[in-house]
């Protein structure tokens, strides 16, 4: 096949540098991490950020027909991102200076298939020396609720001077 008409030893992989140019981070509007960028992977979904002050997130992944699974409602694994993305900002925004290391582990129940866009609420339940607990709530265009979410995020928390 190497020596076949149009064939490469290697397929042409762009480098992540050249992915960079000409981005443009989605940021969030408001609050204590206003103008901070959201995750590329999160913006690239489409989740925008309505809020986002004192350990409360909200949220929004618009349907688009590239997200759908089967039965035409948003994937699940769109969906996940979605509530590891409010509960990540959820936690970034609980205290000034504190910041995520990753997410230690996400829990997700799915309830019902979603109608139309989504709409993600997480608010941090308690914020430890080095681990958050956060909850997250999925609900769709007509209010019914579509996913529930627990996860615990590794902090990390600037040094005084």
């Amino acid at each position: 096949m190497k020596d076949a008409p149009g064939m490469k030893d290697e397929p042409d992989t762009p480098s992540l540098a050249s992915l960079s140019e000409g981005y443009v981070p989605k940021t969030v509007a408001t609050g204590p991490l206003a103008g901070s960028p959201i995750a590329r992977f999160s913006a690239w979904l489409g989740i925008e950020v309505l809020e986002a002050d004192a350990g409360r997130s909200v949220l929004h992944l618009p349907l688009k027909p590239e997200l759908a699974n089967r039965r035409n409602t948003i994937h699940g694994g769109a969906i996940a991102t979605l509530v590891d993305s409010a509960m990540a900002l959820a936690t970034r925004s609980a205290e000034a200076g504190l910041e995520t290391r990753g997410t230690v582990d996400l829990n997700i129940h799915f309830v019902s298939p979603g109608q139309g866009s989504l709409t993600a609420t997480a608010q941090v339940t308690h914020a430890g020396g080095s681990i958050a607990f956060c909850q997250c709530e999925v609900r769709d265009t007509t209010q019914k609720l579509v996913a529930t979410a627990m996860s615990s995020f590794k902090l990390r928390r600037a040094k005084a001077l």
